[in-house]
């Protein structure tokens, strides 16, 4: 019995030694886990984040950030007049869009500066359209329409707004730059009125003519297309297209604070924008709109300045949504109201002259008395819809939104949408618009859109199951950690209850032995009976 006892407690202390063994593995496998999962992959996803997204020279965003590798959506739709003979009559303005116009647009920043010392870099965007008539619903861009002639209507304008005692000379201006026209309407190309132009002839000697063709030949640069001497074509985007900006944005690279990456720090050489003549309204916020810091939070707004409307717009967040198959958060963005919200007021032309939510007055910003909605005046007020007919507001096709990927900071899908108008009114010291109705007159609107292609798509998919499954790896080492430990109890508990089992045996033995019928031993000696019960 001494040997079958002796293997059994030689067992045991194997399984005590083993489970030790064991359960110093699972702890340090446990602990391995918790000090990879939240310190160690943490600090390495971080820093692989910083060294890809900050716009240092070389990096992976940097490249992208510079030469978009792909086209955004670029939609141009125009509003052409039914009835431009009774509009001028005075009656209410009966609109039809035409459109969309689909153009690639392809963006790229140039004369790029670096400054280390203070982490910024300084550029001029060049943005270049390419028109696809494949995708603008069998629209080729020589369709004629009738539009006001947008040139001549914020000449008109700008002068009673500026100067409304000088109207008679205004009228002569256009009288003697457009050759006397008997109305404010024209009949146009759709691809002129966008881009080719429409002839501005300025040669002009007598003094209201060449009082206006002076200020255009100090402002033609960027504005017009000149084609010689005292002549220019205006269009909407002929002058800009595949030409370097004039201004020169300044944005943080966020090398050294990455949630600071792309903010703008400087425009047109200036620290501020210079327009509103109000600190809040002249601070820049937000980046310059083509990147954003990675990790954003649900109750952050998306915040971007846009150049075009000279001030900074915020988008809320919405809620969950999904975009070509990856989850995203879901912003929305609006124009705001000046006329109720006290930050905005300082966008109002004056203090008791503020435009009603959805709208913006574009003047101080671009010098031109054009009003900023979104399309067919959707979130405007209901008063200017009765003004015009032909419009129908839909938040689907109107809304400006965006679906970011929130851990990476990346827009799935985007889209920007502003309509361009003008007031319109009678004037009795100018002939063709004396009899004009009052009206909104929505011009011309324009979506940029953006769906990350394919390769990228794919790229984020595979940086998100790198991520998860990093994120797998941790609990498993926890997981596994967790079950040696359970299994390293099993083994000292089943060591345990065999020595106790050896003892139970060894004690009954000797119980017999002292009670065999001649009193004498069997000569068997127990061993284990003898020894102390906890030996190792």
């Amino acid at each position: 019995m001494s040997i079958v006892s002796e293997a059994v407690k030689a067992s045991a202390a194997e399984k005590r030694r083993r489970g030790r063994t064991t359960a110093t593995k699972g702890g340090l496998l446990v602990v391995a886990g918790i000090v990879f999962g939240w310190v160690l992959w943490p600090m390495m996803l971080n820093f692989a984040i910083h060294r890809q997204v900050a716009l240092r020279p070389g990096s992976k965003v940097r490249k992208i950030w510079q030469k978009f590798p792909f086209p955004l959506d670029f939609k141009i739709y125009l509003w052409n007049v039914t009835n431009p003979d009774e509009v001028t009559k005075g009656e209410k303005p009966v609109l039809s869009q035409v459109g969309p116009y689909f153009f690639e647009e392809w963006q790229e920043k140039v004369d790029i500066v670096d400054r280390k010392e203070d982490d910024t870099v300084e550029y001029n965007l060049k943005n270049k359209w390419i028109f696809i008539p494949g995708k603008s619903d069998g629209l080729d861009g020589q369709e004629e329409l009738v539009m006001p002639h947008i040139f001549m209507l914020a000449l008109i304008m700008a002068g009673v707004r500026e100067r409304p005692k000088a109207m008679p000379i205004i009228n002569k201006a256009v009288n003697s730059v457009f050759r006397n026209p008997t109305t404010l309407f024209v009949k146009v190309k759709a691809m002129d009125m966008m881009f080719n132009g429409l002839p501005i002839d300025c040669n002009v000697t007598d003094f209201a003519g060449n009082a206006v063709c002076s200020l255009l030949r100090e402002k033609a640069e960027g504005t017009l297309q000149i084609d010689g001497p005292d002549q220019y074509r205006f269009s909407l985007l002929g002058a800009k297209n595949d030409t370097p900006s004039l201004a020169r944005t300044r944005v943080l690279r966020g090398a050294k604070k990455l949630r600071q990456i792309g903010t703008v720090v400087e425009y047109e050489g200036k620290g501020n924008i210079s327009k509103w003549d109000d600190e809040f309204c002249d601070t820049f916020n937000g980046t310059d709109g083509t990147v954003f810091h990675p990790k954003l939070y649900e109750d952050e707004d998306i915040v971007a300045f846009s150049p075009d409307l000279c001030r900074s717009i915020s988008s809320k967040y919405h809620g969950k949504s999904k975009a070509k198959g990856i989850s995203t958060n879901h912003y929305v963005a609006t124009l705001g109201d000046p006329s109720t919200i006290p930050e905005q007021r300082c966008y109002c032309e004056a203090e008791d002259k503020c435009l009603t939510a959805g709208m913006m007055d574009l003047y101080k910003c671009v010098g031109v008395p054009l009003i900023a909605t979104l399309p067919h005046f959707y979130l405007t007020d209901k008063q200017y819809l009765t003004m015009v007919d032909g419009l129908k507001p839909n938040p689907d096709q109107h809304k400006i939104f965006i679906d970011f990927e929130p851990f990476t900071g990346s827009p799935i899908s985007a889209r920007k949408r502003v309509q361009l108008n003008m007031m319109i009114f009678p004037i009795d010291k100018v002939k063709i618009i004396k009899t004009f109705p009052r009206a909104l007159l929505p011009l011309v609107w324009i979506e940029e859109g953006i769906v990350l292609p394919n390769w990228m798509i794919r790229q984020l998919k595979l940086s998100h199951f790198a991520i998860g499954f990093m994120g797998f790896v941790k609990w498993m080492m926890i997981l596994m950690g967790l079950g040696m430990c359970g299994f390293a109890a099993y083994l000292m508990t089943t060591a345990d209850g065999a020595k106790k089992a050896t003892v139970k045996s060894a004690n009954i033995e000797n119980e017999k032995m002292s009670h065999s019928p001649n009193g004498k031993s069997n000569g068997i000696k127990t061993i284990s009976a003898q020894l102390p019960v906890s030996v190792d």
